[in-house]
């Protein structure tokens, strides 16, 4: 397995010459804005010829056709955020293949894939799954909409913002200058030593105890990354052994 510090560190990607850099939370507005052209649902429309096409062609085409979302003016928004460019370029071949150039390097479709899987790992943007069934689509938004009214609401990103400088102590100029993923992960940890701490002081007040002190938690202890739809999702393996801690066979199993 390959180890890498550049986002904790905040390091562009470099991706056929050109770098892609991690947006900052200074510009947070402008690129939760402009990454709305990213999350369309392609697969929702229910034409063939939409659902064969590439995401990139599948935008201009949006673009041409019906701009409600002004696609085209946010995915050039994106991009100058990206790149840290003024010089880009989209278009269509006569052959009908999309492709967008970048300081003069030409990126095409299969490139364009490849660097919205980027943009979305350096800061953690959850993209639209393209494959998955509608039904089931529908299903987890449901589901998700059901577990958000019994959960307790979120600060919003605004909350976060204050609630990370109290917390650390950064100032709010430093702050400005974090990657959404340096923040959100600096958030992540702050609220994981908080609960930590909390569940060590009970264990030795002796208000809880752990049968084993090897599951004490620690503060530098690892943080699982979730799957994704995993909190409304539960695969049949663990399922079924929901089924026998509670007494009760699997239906697989039963002659």
């Amino acid at each position: 397995m390959k180890y890498t510090t550049n986002k904790a560190f905040g390091k562009p990607f470099l991706y056929k010459g050109l770098n892609i850099y991690p947006v900052k939370m200074k510009d947070t507005d402008e690129f939760y804005d402009a990454v709305q052209c990213l999350l369309l649902p392609k697969n929702d429309f229910q034409q063939p010829e939409i659902i064969r096409m590439s995401y990139l062609l599948f935008l201009l085409t949006v673009s041409q056709s019906n701009d409600e979302h002004r696609v085209l003016e946010k995915l050039l928004a994106l991009y100058r955020l990206v790149f840290k460019t003024e010089d880009i370029q989209i278009s269509i071949n006569e052959k009908g293949m999309a492709f967008v150039i970048v300081n003069g390097i030409t990126l095409h479709e299969r490139d364009f894939d490849t660097i919205k899987t980027i943009i979305s790992e350096q800061n953690l943007i959850d993209l639209d799954d393209e494959f998955i069934d509608p039904d089931t689509k529908k299903a987890i938004q449901e589901a998700r909409a059901f577990m958000a009214k019994r959960k307790t609401k979120q600060a919003d990103l605004e909350q976060q913002i204050i609630a990370y400088h109290c917390k650390s102590g950064l100032p709010y100029h430093e702050i400005e200058q974090l990657t959404l993923y340096q923040f959100h992960k600096g958030l992540l940890r702050m609220d994981y030593m908080v609960s930590s701490n909390a569940i060590l002081h009970a264990r030795y007040s002796g208000m809880i105890e752990f049968k084993n002190d090897q599951d004490l938690p620690h503060w530098l202890g690892h943080i699982e990354e979730p799957k994704k739809n995993e909190d409304v999702i539960i695969t049949k393996s663990a399922f079924d052994q929901q089924m026998k801690k509670l007494g009760l066979e699997p239906s697989s199993n039963k002659k």
